[in-house]
C-alpha cells in the first residue's frame, strides 16, 4: 500500500521532522509513505486511482481499531493508494476523518496522524504495541 500525505504548510520545527523520519521508518515495513508540504495545487499531487483522506474537525471521528479495520478494507477492496489532506477545503475527498473536534497545532496533527497509520498497520499484522 502506498499513502501520501500532503500538507499545504511547511514544518518548521526539527522535532516534528524527527518524528515523521522515525514513523516512517518504523511504517516502511508495512507501506510506502510519502510526505509532500507546501504545494500550492494540491490536485497535481493526488493520483487518480488514490482514495482521498481529509482531515478536518467536522469529520467522523474513529478508534484505533476502527481506523485499521478501514485501513484493512481498503486494501482487501483492492485500494493500493491513500492520499491523505491537511488544510485542505478545495479538493473533494473520499472520507473525512476528525482526529478531534478541538483545534490542533498542525505540527501535533501531522505526528498524531503519523502515528495511528502506524498503530493501524500494528493493529492489523496483531503486533505488540496498541495498548
Amino acid at each position: 500500500m502506498k499513502i501520501k500525505i500532503i500538507n499545504k504548510e511547511r514544518i518548521k520545527d526539527q522535532y516534528v521532522k524527527d518524528a515523521l523520519q522515525e514513523y516512517t521508518k518504523r511504517l516502511s515495513t508495512y507501506c510506502k509513505i510519502e510526505y509532500i508540504e507546501g504545494i500550492k495545487n494540491t490536485n497535481k499531487e493526488i493520483n487518480d486511482k488514490s482514495y482521498v483522506i481529509k482531515i478536518a474537525k467536522n469529520g467522523e471521528q474513529l478508534s484505533s481499531e476502527q481506523l485499521a479495520e478501514k485501513i484493512a478494507q481498503m486494501g482487501v477492496s483492492g485500494i493500493s493508494h491513500i492520499t491523505i489532506l491537511l488544510g485542505e477545503d478545495s479538493v473533494e475527498a473520499g472520507y473525512v476523518l476528525s482526529i478531534s473536534r478541538m483545534d490542533i497545532d498542525l505540527n501535533l496533527l501531522l505526528i498524531i496522524i503519523y502515528e495511528q497509520i502506524y498503530r493501524s498497520f500494528r493493529i492489523i499484522h496483531n503486533a505488540p504495541y496498541h495498548k
